[in-house]
């Protein structure tokens, strides 16, 4: 059975394979975006950006700003006004990047195997993309808007602009508009959490398991840590083998049974019903307990069969 969880009233399970590609994806596209933005100016974006800076300058302020284009530089749309304070536009100021990481984030985030949490999740990532991405430019634009302002009032560019402060304003509303997406495509966190359970439920269960088989098994001898010690030394399935106690059904059945019988039997009689103990496992297992003298083994018509102690 897959393990489900539950938000705001509803199942979500994800596949192994789309919890890989969600980091994979990401650890792949944001470096790339990042490349692509040192490298790439957005000139018609930058332009758009200016105009809209422009406007809320004269329409909250009476600046009288103006955009000002100079192709001769790699930024070439400035905004300016009367007093000649003039500031260039570039990617940054867009907040290009953080709309793309945004999408980025968005895009490769898990889909539920649920279908009644699948059926939708095209339209709701669509929604939290252009939400994303309208506030992260509305945003910028008037942070932009105030900055130049102040900038033009006298104050520092360094205070207004490159201090911590405006770095701390500008995370806290991004992480704003983050938790205002997971509204619509919750799975971005559920399949990070989906992930943890999964492993914390996967390491428990194999821990309690063995921890069970350990506390069963405490007064037996040092040959028999041997044993385990072997099993594990020749990359045997030890949680395997501990939860279903193969090697104990073994020397059991064994010594119950007066008869020599190849691992081919064995399968047959004790595990034909379990897939995941494969003849080849069981000889594995029955060569370390016969090489341990555990169980004895003999060799006839290139087989080999095993007993217990001394045949009647």
């Amino acid at each position: 059975m897959r393990l489900e969880i539950r938000f705001r009233g509803k199942k979500y399970s994800f596949s192994n394979l789309a919890l890989i590609v969600f980091p994979l994806g990401l650890i792949i596209s944001v470096p790339s975006l990042l490349q692509f933005v040192e490298t790439t100016e957005i000139i018609w974006l930058q332009e758009l950006f200016a105009k809209h800076v422009v406007f809320f300058l004269n329409l909250f302020f009476n600046l009288g700003a103006y955009v000002w284009y100079r192709p001769i530089f790699s930024c070439p749309w400035f905004i300016t006004n009367p007093d000649d304070v003039t500031v260039y536009i570039n990617n940054g100021c867009t907040g290009f990047l953080a709309m793309w990481i945004f999408v980025a984030v968005i895009l490769f985030t898990p889909h539920s195997r649920n279908p009644k949490t699948h059926e939708d999740i095209f339209w709701r990532k669509a929604i939290a993309i252009i939400i994303a991405i309208t506030l992260i430019y509305l945003y910028n634009v008037f942070r932009a808007t105030i900055q130049i302002y102040l900038y033009s009032r006298g104050f520092a560019w360094s205070v207004i602009h490159d201090s911590n402060g405006m770095l701390a304003i500008t995370i806290t509303f991004h992480i704003a508009i983050f938790l205002l997406c997971t509204k619509y495509v919750p799975e971005w966190f559920l399949s990070i959490f989906y992930s943890g359970k999964l492993i914390i439920t996967q390491f428990t269960k194999k821990s309690l398991a063995e921890m069970v088989y350990d506390i069963k098994h405490r007064g037996e001898n040092e040959q028999y840590k041997t044993i385990r010690k072997l099993f594990r030394n020749e990359g045997l399935d030890l949680y395997l083998i501990k939860i279903h106690e193969i090697d104990l059904h073994l020397i059991q059945f064994l010594k119950n049974n007066k008869h020599k019988y190849t691992a081919n039997a064995i399968k047959d009689r004790l595990f034909a019903q379990q897939e995941k103990i494969s003849e080849n496992l069981l000889e594995r297992i029955l060569f370390i307990l016969a090489d341990a003298k555990w169980v004895l083994a003999e060799n006839f018509e290139q087989k080999t069969y095993y007993f217990y102690g001394l045949l009647e």
